[in-house]
């Protein structure tokens, strides 16, 4: 598993734990299939080497895309209000991530909304700079 699917479930795993309402599925946005509404769809917008000396130290840039219908009767900028306290709070993330993943900086960028016909789409965007750690394996000696 890359280091940028390790960041996107743990992201997933902080939504699923501090989620503004019941109701909210959270999901990795490549998944298939008919969800309902409101969701929550995390997904890597990109990930890079941090430098050429520095190739183990990645820059991911991450998306969560809150979906609701427009008629829906739940206090929406609450739930945005929430979220956001949760992207700005790096140690969710610290806490949640694999022993495997060091993250160095999470930064949240701020969110912009959008309407698709009668559903709106709030995207919240992170960055985040981090490493894997990889598991050698335990010699025993003889």
């Amino acid at each position: 598993m890359t280091t940028s699917q390790r960041i996107k479930l743990s992201l997933i795993a902080v939504l699923e734990a501090s989620k503004p309402d019941e109701s909210i599925v959270i999901v990795d946005a490549k998944q298939r299939g008919e969800l309902a509404l409101p969701l929550i769809a995390v997904d890597v917008s990109a990930a890079t080497a941090h430098s050429e000396a520095l190739q183990n130290v990645e820059r991911i840039e991450l998306t969560a895309t809150l979906r609701v219908h427009a008629g829906d009767d739940e206090d929406i900028d609450a739930w945005i209000d929430q979220i956001e306290t949760i992207l700005t709070d790096v140690s969710f993330m610290k806490a949640t991530t694999s022993d495997l993943v060091k993250v160095y900086s999470w930064t949240y960028s701020g969110s912009t909304q959008e309407w698709d016909e009668s559903i709106l789409e709030v995207s919240f965007s992170i960055e985040t700079l981090c490493t894997r750690f990889d598991v050698q394996p335990q010699i025993d000696a003889p």
